[in-house]
């Protein structure tokens, strides 16, 4: 019974570094390509910090409002969307396959990507809320440690949920514009986009928290408020559905093949 214990703790421990080195070897890809360091870095970065600064400097009303909205948007680029396009492209160019063929689990090969990809994530949206905060265009977080956790839940969700999509996706080429529309859907009901939700019907509001960005959006807003825990309730159900519902898919669909 001992030894049996032991061996399976050997096996936990044996993919865990299996994972570990596969995230590792992703975020050095990650930091190597240019198309990324273009549209998910520098897009990010520019639009994250550049949008809020410019309308506290109009004295525009609700930058935090507009900050915390762009993130949730932003998180939906840099997880869910960079999450797809990535495994989108590996799946293509048969690395997967490839990395399948060395002896790596399937747990850890597309678990170390959906880590690379949701620790850039929360990296990004740290250095835009840093950034923001530094330059004095909107308040700190009022619970800073709080308002990173619930970035970390929501970007490991969102890359779950990328991967998840990836099936979907025929060709990588295509991704960006696949992933799009949920972009612009947290946009609107996150308030990324600025208050442009409130011209909408209510029941277009009740569809739009169920995206998993606007989820994550609610999540942040009441933890850059300092708000209740009861706040948190519905996000956190509602993040754990999804991410349950994205890792169901991905054991059921997730393709290693390209399409021919």
């Amino acid at each position: 019974m001992r030894g049996s214990r032991m061996d399976s703790a050997g096996r936990e421990l044996g993919m865990v570094r299996e994972l570990v080195a596969v995230a590792r070897l992703g975020g050095r890809v990650y930091w190597r390509d240019r198309v990324t360091l273009g549209v998910s870095v520098a897009l990010s970065l520019l639009l994250g910090i550049g949008m809020p600064v410019l309308m506290a400097r109009l004295g525009v009303p609700g930058v935090a409002e507009l900050h915390v909205g762009l993130l949730a948007m932003l998180m939906t680029l840099t997880a869910f969307g960079q999450g797809a396009t990535v495994l989108a492209a590996r799946r293509d160019q048969l690395l997967l396959k490839r990395m399948r063929a060395t002896g790596l689990t399937d747990a850890a090969v597309l678990g170390g990507e959906v880590v690379n990809v949701a620790a850039q994530s929360l990296l990004i949206s740290c250095a835009i809320a840093a950034a923001l905060s530094l330059l004095g265009a909107v308040p700190p977080p009022a619970n800073p440690a709080l308002f990173a956790l619930v970035m970390a839940a929501g970007a490991l969700a969102q890359a779950v949920l990328g991967a998840a999509y990836t099936p979907a996706i025929s060709r990588a080429e295509v991704a960006s514009v696949m992933t799009m529309p949920f972009f612009l859907l947290t946009g609107v009901g996150a308030g990324g986009f600025g208050p442009l939700r409130q011209a909408l019907p209510a029941w277009a509001g009740q569809v739009l928290d169920w995206v998993p960005g606007v989820v994550v959006g609610r999540a942040l807003a009441v933890a850059y408020a300092g708000g209740p825990v009861s706040g948190y309730i519905l996000p956190a159900v509602q993040l754990a559905l999804w991410t349950a519902a994205g890792l169901a898919a991905v054991r059921l669909w997730f393709r290693w093949d390209p399409r021919r």
